[in-house]
């Protein structure tokens, strides 16, 4: 409860925006959050499954999928449509949830913006999470 209401609004707050795209910044999220982990069930941390909560990759995917799902609801103002294109569905897709497909991007920085990211993650989730 402690790392609930204290810290992880603290180290998860606005990542759709500022997503830590390098492996060394995601490590040391992980760090940080296993620094806390440790000082609240000192040696003995039960994994994180028992905890109901996700790992650091896995937290940082979910608060892309839940910020975008609000975009296709309507519950933002920015625009992130503006950048995606819906795909053709294909035999087996779901035609409600149709694929999306990306404009393209040639640096890394590009690579790694919201818009290009989520595709990917979106593409990959189960109709059920859409």
């Amino acid at each position: 409860m402690a790392y609930s209401t204290l810290v992880k609004p603290k180290l998860f707050y606005g990542t759709p925006a500022w997503h830590p795209w390098t492996k060394t910044n995601t490590q040391k999220m992980a760090r940080t959050q296993n620094k806390v982990l440790h000082f609240i069930h000192g040696h003995h941390v039960p994994p994180p499954e028992t905890q109901n909560m996700l790992s650091v990759p896995a937290q940082l995917a979910f608060n892309d999928l839940l910020f975008f799902k609000k975009i296709l609801c309507g519950l933002t103002e920015y625009n992130a449509m503006a950048c995606i294109t819906e795909g053709r569905v294909h035999r087996g897709n779901d035609p409600l949830h149709p694929r999306l497909q990306r404009s393209p991007a040639f640096t890394e920085l590009g690579q790694n913006a919201f818009d290009y990211r989520i595709v990917a993650e979106w593409n990959a989730a189960p109709p059920a999470i859409k």
